[in-house]
C-alpha cells in the first residue's frame, strides 16, 4: 500500500514538467511485470501517435514507432472518437488474439524485435482533439494481463485520469485552450501557494494587489503573516478559517488554508491559502474558486458544493442526473484534487472557502498582473 501511495504521489509531483509521467510509468511497469511501456498520445484529427514518455526500450524504439510503425498499430480503435472512456483498462488480447497479432506487419517489424506479444492499456484522457493513455508491453512468456493485474490498473486508474486532466489544464503546450494559471488570474479572491516549509512561492493578481496594499497580509522571511500583530502569526498554522483583526479589534478580513495533494498543482506547492478583506462588492462564486485553485471541473465543483449544502450523496446524484456509483467516483476525484481524505473534509473545505469568498469579496483592484512567483512589495527584490 505504501508503494502504491508513493506511485500516486510520483504521478502528481511534477505535472508542469515535460517528464511528468516518467516515474509513474516506470512504477506501473514494475507492478504489472511489464518490461516496457509508454505514454501514448493520439491526435484525433490526424491519427498521429506520439510517445511523450517511454520505459524499457529507449528513444530508438520511440522514434521508430512514431516515424514508421504507428500507422499500422492494430491495437488502436478505427474511430478514436468512439474509443473507451477515461479510466478504462484495455487489454488487446480481448479483441485481437495473439495468433492474429502475429500475422500483422506491426508485430513482425516492431513488436517481435522487442520480444513483445501482449499489451495492456489505461485510458487517461479523451477529448475531441486528443487521447492520452498508458501502453504496457510484455512477452508471451509472461502471458496476457490477468484479472489481478487488471484490478490493480482499475484501482490506480482514477489517479491517472485525474493527473491527465490536471496536466491538460496546466500545460498549454499539450493542448488548445486556457490553463489553470489563467483561471487564477481572473479570480478576484487572493490565492497564495505555500511550499512544504511554509514559504510563499506563488500568488495570483488579486494576492499581489493585497500585498502591495499591505494592510491585511505581508510576507516576512518568505512567509505569509498578518499585517496587524494582534491577528496571530503564520497563516499556514491554521487549518480552517482565520480571522484578521485591526488594532481596534474589528474584523479586517478572513483566510482559509487547505492542503494540496503532493504539491501537484503549482511547482511543488503543499498548501493553498485564500484571503479576503472585508469589503463590499459582488460575491465570489465558490465553484469558480474550486476550479481555479484545485482544478475541479464544473460538475465536480457542483458535487462538492451540494454536499456542503447538506445533501447526501444519493440526493446529489439524483439532482445531477447521474448514478450513485458515478457520484462516488467523482467524489474520489475531488478527494485527489483537493487533498481532502473523506466527505466530511470536502464539506469543511467548501464551508470555510464559502465563508471567505462569498461574504467578504474584494473591490476591483485593477487589471490583472501575470501569475507571480517574484518578491512581493514587502520583500527585498
Amino acid at each position: 500500500m505504501d508503494a502504491e501511495h508513493w506511485l500516486v504521489g510520483a504521478l502528481f509531483e511534477n505535472l508542469t514538467e515535460t517528464d511528468w509521467a516518467n516515474a509513474f510509468l516506470a512504477g506501473v511497469c514494475e507492478a504489472t511485470r511489464s518490461p516496457a511501456g509508454a505514454v501514448l498520445q493520439v491526435d484525433v484529427a490526424s491519427r498521429k501517435q506520439t510517445l511523450p514518455a517511454y520505459f524499457g526500450q529507449g528513444q530508438a524504439m520511440a522514434v521508430a514507432f512514431e516515424q514508421e510503425h504507428a500507422t499500422r498499430n492494430p491495437w488502436r480503435p478505427v474511430d478514436e472518437s468512439k474509443g473507451p472512456p477515461p479510466g478504462s483498462v484495455v487489454v488487446p488480447d480481448d479483441f485481437l488474439p495473439l495468433s492474429s497479432l502475429r500475422r500483422t506487419e506491426f508485430w513482425a517489424d516492431f513488436l517481435r524485435p522487442m520480444d513483445v506479444d501482449h499489451g495492456g492499456g489505461l485510458i487517461g484522457f479523451r477529448s475531441q482533439e486528443r487521447v492520452v493513455s498508458l501502453t504496457l508491453l510484455r512477452s508471451a512468456h509472461a502471458g496476457p494481463y490477468d484479472a489481478r493485474e487488471r484490478a490493480w490498473l482499475h484501482r490506480v486508474g482514477p489517479h491517472w485520469v485525474n493527473a491527465c486532466r490536471l496536466r491538460n489544464r496546466l500545460a498549454p503546450a499539450d493542448r488548445n485552450g486556457s490553463d489553470a494559471a489563467h483561471a487564477l488570474e481572473v479570480l478576484s479572491t487572493a490565492v497564495f501557494f505555500l511550499d512544504h516549509a511554509g514559504q510563499c512561492t506563488r500568488w495570483n493578481a488579486a494576492a499581489d494587489a493585497l500585498l502591495r496594499e499591505g494592510s491585511l497580509v505581508r510576507l516576512r522571511g518568505g512567509r505569509l503573516v498578518a499585517a496587524s500583530p494582534g491577528s496571530g502569526s503564520m497563516i499556514l498554522a491554521a487549518t480552517g478559517p482565520t480571522v484578521f483583526r485591526r488594532k481596534d479589534g474589528t474584523v479586517a478580513g478572513h483566510a482559509a488554508t487547505h492542503p494540496l495533494p503532493t504539491g501537484a498543482a503549482f511547482g511543488g506547492a503543499r498548501a493553498v491559502v485564500f484571503v479576503e478583506p472585508v469589503r463590499a462588492s459582488r460575491p465570489v462564486d465558490v465553484q469558480q474558486a474550486l476550479h481555479a485553485a484545485f482544478g475541479l471541473t464544473p460538475r465536480e465543483a457542483e458535487l462538492a458544493v451540494r454536499l456542503a449544502d447538506g445533501e447526501d450523496l444519493a440526493a446529489v446524484a439524483e439532482a445531477m442526473g447521474i448514478a450513485v456509483g458515478a457520484a462516488r467516483t467523482r467524489l474520489k476525484t475531488v478527494f485527489g484534487k483537493t487533498g481532502a481524505r473523506h466527505q466530511a473534509g470536502v464539506v469543511a473545505m467548501v464551508g470555510s472557502l464559502r465563508r471567505v469568498c462569498t461574504k467578504f469579496p474584494p473591490a476591483n483592484s485593477g487589471p490583472p498582473i501575470p501569475f507571480s512567483s517574484a518578491a512581493a512589495p514587502s520583500e527585498k527584490r
